[in-house]
């Protein structure tokens, strides 16, 4: 049988140039709904999750494909990840997952749901372009990053990661833009130890983080920081902070605007809480992570983010693993070494021994002889 060229290529137009409108009804032929009015959320989920299962195999079979650095470093795919992956994308379309919806339903979801319109695309993109060569080059430098390129892998025979491949690519679209290319080992509790001042001495100034914890329930959850961790007593941090979840399953918490509690770090005060938190407010937060490592807590209400749902299982948890990771570019340092953009003090040097001192209880009596303005 014979198809015609503009047929043929009818599926990779809709995919690169196609509008809304378009992809819907390639989607309802897809799955066999092109001549009704309405479609089946379950067979929806499983259209969805083939896409993500699709795009995994092609990325793993490509050439040159950053994937295969994620893969040797332990990173795996699942079934149970995978299909909570799905879950997650359609989270957007309602509650009830058991039921047919009208189309403009789905219309609406491809809407608000970027993600799996961008692991659609480069599925098609893949399977018409696997052999022609160097594919969309007239668009490659407006693409966003989908797998984020793996720097600073750890060398250790010890390392297991807590999250697998499917929580990479749900967490790496929930980040801004400019943050997505590129993701940065900096610790994990499994390789360094149990140790909130090593942990501190890998992460601060090292740009925005994403934490990933798991507790003694085996349930993942976490937070992105946005900006470089500092010790001090004010909240930092903007509206594009996160908290999530990724097991069982997988949501994503983002600002409300209600208040600016998005980062916390301090150590050594009698009077403020010692540790690291995210969201919430003293003693009722969102994340946190106490200074003693090993405990955390999150409540079952956080006003700094909407939507959100308490992120382990118990309010009080025990730390069974937790790894950070840098995003993006390794910030830029001036001549005097402090980050661009960021004062510094002196006596701000040899971070992770400062963060011992401050667990050990040892007093920075030299605090209070900083440079005017640097704890504006």
């Amino acid at each position: 049988m014979n198809i015609p060229l503009k047929r043929f290529g009818e599926p990779y137009y809709i995919m690169e140039r196609g509008s809304i409108d378009m992809k819907m009804h390639f989607l309802l032929t897809s799955m066999q709904r092109a001549q009704t009015e309405s479609f089946n959320i379950k067979e929806l989920e499983h259209y969805v999750h083939s896409v993500i299962k699709s795009y995994l195999l092609l990325e793993s079979t490509a050439k040159g494909s950053g994937i295969k650095d994620w893969q040797d470093l332990g990173f795996i795919t699942t079934e149970r990840s995978s299909c909570a992956f799905a879950k997650g994308l359609m989270r957007n379309i309602g509650k009830d997952l058991d039921h047919n919806m009208p189309n403009e339903t789905l219309e609406r979801w491809l809407h608000l749901t970027p993600q799996f319109l961008q692991l659609w695309r480069e599925v098609y993109a893949q399977l018409y372009t696997r052999h022609g060569g160097s594919k969309r080059t007239h668009i490659k430098e407006v693409e966003i990053c989908i797998l984020p390129q793996l720097c600073d892998a750890p060398h250790s025979s010890h390392y297991r990661p807590i999250i697998e491949l499917p929580h990479v690519l749900y967490i790496n679209a929930q980040l801004p833009r400019e943050m997505r290319h590129k993701w940065r080992f900096l610790f994990s509790s499994k390789i360094h130890g149990e140790s909130f001042s090593t942990m501190l001495g890998k992460m601060l100034d090292k740009g925005p983080t994403l934490f990933f914890i798991e507790d003694e329930d085996q349930y993942i959850f976490g937070g992105y920081a946005p900006e470089s961790w500092a010790l001090k007593p004010q909240f930092a941090g903007d509206d594009t902070s996160l908290l999530f979840t990724l097991s069982p399953a997988m949501r994503c918490f983002s600002s409300t605007g209600y208040n600016d509690h998005y980062q916390y770090l301090n150590l050594n005060q009698q009077t403020m809480p010692n540790g690291l938190g995210m969201g919430g407010q003293f003693e009722f937060w969102g994340l946190w992570l106490d200074c003693m490592f090993g405990e955390g807590q999150s409540v079952e209400s956080c006003t700094t983010y909407g939507d959100y749902v308490q992120l382990s299982k118990r309010k009080q948890f025990k730390i069974r693993n937790l790894e950070v990771w840098a995003v993006g570019d390794l910030p830029v340092k001036d001549e005097e070494g402090n980050v661009e953009g960021q004062k510094r003090s002196v006596l701000d040097g040899n971070l992770e021994d400062r963060a011992m001192l401050e667990i050990a209880g040892k007093q920075m009596h030299s605090d209070g002889l900083r440079e005017p303005g640097m704890d504006d």
